[in-house]
């Protein structure tokens, strides 16, 4: 490359890297991630909810007591009952005038919702629950586990069975299915949980990263292009190299924030377990989640190289959209179609964690649109082992690289000293045959 690419590549890195906003978003990202894996552990333990209040109109006359008789160990830490229940009587007839004065009383906030249990309900396994917030699935669990315990031990003592009997052996036959993955090395504790969160969180990463610089890059093309700095710096340099040394420029940007917060990420999945324990947190099951991930320097490397590769491949087209446009609005119009296929990438990958084996997956991540994704999901949810094709979607994903920068580059020349003219995407193909 010659030194005018080299000057621009300086420029665009340097302008960057010295803002406030890029050392303390660089910073902070990892806080956010810390945030993203502890954060719900942190605040579950954290929270004080209040005791419910709940109305059971039981219409068996038998449920209730042993609904209630299910719940009275389920305490708050203050030692108060995380339940109350309070049984309403009513006949047959007058069921939909309670029902609606309990309407009133939820509506109202002096209860937090209300049961109601009807005399079939052992023929008819079926439980109306109506509240105010109906959004808690863990209460919802836990009051349908009950129902269900009751109603079975009911069909079962009436068949002459024992249901503790039953639920005895059934305890003692309960398999725990301590999961391990076979390495070279021998076995390593790896759950396919920890496995997805990881592999969500660090293509989430990659997708946050290009769409960031990629959109970076197209808003620092439209306002020289404004600004008419583009005419002044095209004097020197050719189209060309201004498009290729604004790209390099924003990449190594992003490069930096990439390579400095997995460095950071990696240190908080190696200490925090280490630094949970000894603070005295009693966080057992965060710290058995963090100790199963596994972000191995292989790992990372190819985060590195599917970021680089996908950078460069995206960027190019936000480059050339943003010689096309005049403003930020035409452009937002523009990019539409593109941060649709990228978005759709993100989406396939969902699929490829879940069968990372399957022609789908396979096909799929030799797509260069798809590959920065789905390749690199598929690496991280199979490491230390390599999937089948990554080899031929890194050599695809090159190839696409060339004849897309070429694309743009055809495309660049054009329209960044184009002004006042909005041009179509047929205008655009025009252009490539200049």
């Amino acid at each position: 490359m010659s030194r005018k690419i080299w000057a621009i590549i300086g420029r665009e890195y340097q302008t960057r890297v010295k803002t406030k906003g890029f050392v303390i978003g660089t910073l902070l990202f990892p806080l956010v991630i810390m945030f993203v894996m502890g954060g719900v552990f942190l605040f579950m333990s954290l929270s004080k909810p209040d005791s419910q209040q709940y109305v059971v109109v039981d219409q068996t006359n038998t449920v209730f007591s042993l609904f209630n008789t299910n719940f009275e160990t389920d305490t708050l830490k203050t030692g108060e009952p995380r339940y109350i229940f309070t049984e309403q009587k009513c006949f047959p007839a007058t069921l939909d005038s309670t029902v609606k004065n309990l309407q009133k009383q939820v509506l109202a906030k002096k209860i937090d919702g209300y049961f109601v249990i009807p005399d079939s309900v052992f023929e008819k396994p079926e439980v109306k629950y109506s509240a105010r917030n109906v959004g808690n699935m863990d209460d919802q669990r836990k009051f349908r586990y009950a129902l269900s315990r009751i109603v079975t031990n009911y069909r079962l003592e009436k068949l002459g069975v024992s249901p503790q009997t039953i639920r005895d052996e059934m305890n003692k036959g309960r398999v725990k299915l301590v999961i391990q993955q076979v390495v070279e090395s021998g076995e390593v504790r790896k759950s396919g949980q920890s496995g997805l969160v990881l592999t969500y969180i660090l293509t989430y990463i990659i997708l946050l990263m290009l769409m960031n610089y990629g959109q970076t890059l197209m808003r620092s093309v439209i306002e020289e292009k404004s600004q008419r700095i583009t005419e002044t710096i095209l004097s020197s340099v050719k189209p060309f190299e201004m498009m290729l040394g604004k790209i390099i420029g924003i990449f190594l940007v992003g490069f930096t924030q990439l390579v400095i917060n997995g460095l950071m990420i990696l240190g908080i999945i190696s200490f925090a377990p280490m630094v949970l324990i000894g603070t005295g947190q009693a966080m057992p099951e965060l710290i058995d989640f963090m100790n199963q991930l596994h972000f191995t320097p292989q790992m990372f490397v190819f985060m590195l190289v599917f970021f680089t590769l996908g950078f460069i491949y995206f960027s190019s087209m936000f480059a050339a959209i943003g010689a096309m446009v005049n403003t930020e609005d035409e452009a937002t119009q523009f990019q539409m179609p593109l941060i649709f296929l990228i978005m759709m990438g993100y989406f396939i990958m969902f699929s490829a964690l879940q069968h990372p084996d399957t022609s789908m997956a396979y096909w799929s991540s030799l797509i260069p649109l798809f590959s920065p994704f789905v390749m690199f999901a598929r690496i991280s949810i199979s490491d230390p082992f390599l999937p089948n094709g990554i080899w031929l979607s890194i050599g695809i994903l090159i190839l696409a690289i060339f004849l897309q920068v070429y694309i743009s580059a055809k495309i660049y020349r054009v329209g960044i000293l184009m002004y006042g003219k909005r041009p179509s995407f047929r205008e655009a193909i025009r252009w490539l045959k200049y």
